[in-house]
């Protein structure tokens, strides 16, 4: 993962809006106590808040979009949902 928020990093204003657009998200899910870390995917143009202790991600685009990513620990596999619902649903079925 690249942690952009890390000592004394500068933190640019794309970065700036990508968190606080993450955090909005983030405070207004059902997720708690969760060890989190924030990344940025060069390759995708992501800006993420992925979850420690569950294979779930909280996805910005760079259309702006806000998706919740599930990763399937056993293959790989990277699944896309519009809500929280839909992605611990799927979550579910992985267990």
């Amino acid at each position: 993962m690249n942690d952009f928020i890390t000592g004394y990093e500068v933190v640019s204003k794309r970065d700036a809006n990508a968190l606080a657009t993450l955090f909005s998200v983030y405070a207004q899910s059902n997720l708690t106590d969760e060890f989190i870390c924030f990344g940025h995917n060069n390759w995708s143009d992501y800006y993420y808040i992925a979850f420690e202790n569950i294979s779930l991600s909280i996805v910005l685009t760079p259309r702006g979009d806000v998706m919740f990513m599930t990763t399937d620990f056993e293959n790989g596999n990277e699944e896309y949902f519009d809500t929280e619902e839909e992605a611990m649903e799927h979550l579910a079925t992985l267990d």
